[in-house]
C-alpha cells in the first residue's frame, strides 16, 4: 500500500453538478472557502482522483481547476503547480525510533542505528526545522496546529492495521517562514507517533507551498481546504489491512515453529513492525504519480526495498515468492509456509521440531 501524506473523509460542503467523483465540480471563492467571493464571482474546484500504481482510485481531492498535479513530483520536482507561481514540493519522509529495552538499545547501537525519542513539537521545530530553514534562506515566523487536517490524518491512521498494540498520536502543523527578500513560504508537516511499552516509532512528512506574495494567503487557504477535504475509497484500505494481517500472521507462525532463537530474530520482528509503519506512509499521491514516472520493474524494486523483501524461487516448480529479507537460506513446506535462517548448515527436514513436514529449499533470486 502506498504511503499517506494527506488524509480525510470529510464533505466539501457546497457542491454543484452531478456525476462520478472523478468529474464532480465545486464552486469556491478566491479565499479557498466554498461560497460567493467578495468580488462577485466563483472559482471552480475539481474533485481530482488520486490513484495507486495499480490503477485503483485511492482518494479524491478538491483542487482549483487551474492547479495541476505533476508526475515529476516523485523525482524531486514540484507535485502541484498553478498560476501566480504556485508550486508545492513534497520532501522525503523522516523517521526515527526509540527502544526502551536496554539490551535492544545496545543491539541497535551495535548495528549502527541511532535511537531518538520524539522531543516534543517545540523542540522538534528548533532541532530539525530551524536549521533547515536557515540553510535554505528562511526565517521562522510561526507555527500552529491545523486541526482540520490533524483530525483527518488521525482518522486515516486509525483505519490501518497495527501489527503491535500501540498508541498513535497524529497531528498536522503549519509552519510559516519568510525568505531573505521578505517573501512568504508555507510548510505543512504531518506528524505521527506510535508508542508502546517497549518502543516508540515516529515520523514526519512535509510539503512546501510557494506562490507570488500577492496570492499567498488565498493559495494557503485553498491548499489547506483541499487537504482537509480528501475523500478516501475504503477498498484500498481493506486490501492493505488484509495483506498486512496475513503477512504478520505468517511471520509469527514461522517464528513459533522455530525454537527460541537469538536476539537477531527478535530484532527482525521489530524491523517488520517498522517496515509496516513506513508502508502506512507510502503516499497515495506519490503512487499514482509514479505510474507515469517509473517502470513496473523499478516500482517492484522500490516496494521490495520498503518492506525489506527478498525474491526467491522454488527450483522444483519455478514459482517465485517474496519473503522477508535478512536470511541466508529459505525453506518452504507444502502449505506455503516458509522459514528463513542465517545458519548455513540448518535443514528443517532433519529438525524433529518441524513435525516431520517436508521442506523444499528455495533459491534466492539475484
Amino acid at each position: 500500500m502506498n504511503r499517506v501524506i494527506v488524509s480525510g473523509c470529510g464533505s466539501t460542503g457546497n457542491e454543484t453538478g452531478s456525476g462520478t467523483p472523478g468529474n464532480k465540480e465545486i464552486m469556491s471563492d478566491e479565499g479557498g472557502q466554498p461560497g460567493v467571493s467578495g468580488k462577485g464571482f466563483w472559482e471552480k474546484l475539481v474533485m481530482t482522483e488520486l490513484r495507486q500504481s495499480n490503477g485503483m482510485v485511492a482518494a479524491i481531492m478538491p483542487i482549483p481547476s487551474s492547479w495541476k498535479i505533476q508526475p515529476a513530483g516523485s523525482n524531486g520536482g514540484p507535485s502541484i503547480t498553478g498560476p501566480n507561481g504556485i508550486k508545492v514540493t513534497d520532501y522525503p519522509l523522516k523517521s526515527f525510533m526509540m527502544n526502551y529495552d536496554q539490551s535492544l538499545q545496545y543491539a541497535y547501537q551495535q548495528g549502527g542505528q541511532q535511537m531518538r525519542a520524539m522531543p516534543g513539537i517545540e523542540q522538534l521545530i528548533q532541532q530539525d526545522f530551524v536549521p533547515w530553514g536557515q540553510s535554505n534562506g528562511l526565517q521562522l515566523v510561526k507555527y500552529e496546529e491545523i486541526p482540520e487536517i490533524s483530525k483527518l490524518d488521525k482518522w486515516y491512521s486509525d483505519q490501518l492495521f497495527k501489527a503491535l498494540p500501540s498508541r498513535s498520536d497524529v497531528a498536522a502543523f503549519g509552519i510559516d517562514w519568510k525568505t531573505n527578500d521578505g517573501k512568504p513560504y508555507f510548510l505543512l508537516m504531518h506528524l505521527t507517533v506510535h508508542s508502546s511499552e517497549s518502543m516508540q516509532y515516529w515520523y514526519y512528512r512535509t510539503s512546501g507551498l510557494e506562490v507570488d506574495p500577492a496570492h499567498f494567503e488565498a493559495a494557503r487557504k485553498q491548499y489547506i481546504f483541499s487537504l482537509s477535504n480528501m475523500r478516501y475509497n475504503l477498498e484500498p484500505i481493506m486490501v492493505y489491512n488484509r495483506e498486512e494481517a496475513q503477512r504478520v500472521g505468517q511471520s509469527w507462525a514461522a517464528h513459533n515453529q522455530r525454537m527460541a532463537q537469538n536476539q537477531a530474530n527478535f530484532e527482525a520482528q521489530q524491523q517488520a513492525f517498522v517496515n509496516k509503519s513506513n508502508a502506512i506512509n507510502d503516499a497515495i499521491m506519490s503512487g499514482w504519480r509514479e505510474r507515469n514516472a517509473a517502470s513496473d520493474k523499478n516500482q517492484e524494486q522500490f516496494i521490495d526495498g520498503i518492506y525489506e523483501r527478498t525474491n526467491v524461487i522454488d527450483p522444483a516448480t519455478g514459482k517465485g515468492y517474496k519473503v522477508s529479507a535478512g536470511a541466508n537460506q529459505y525453506w518452504m513446506n507444502s502449505n506455503g509456509e516458509y522459514i528463513g535462517t542465517k545458519l548455513q548448515d540448518y535443514n528443517p527436514n532433519l529438525d524433529d521440531n518441524m513435525n516431520e513436514q517436508k521442506w523444499q529449499q528455495l533459491k534466492i533470486k539475484q
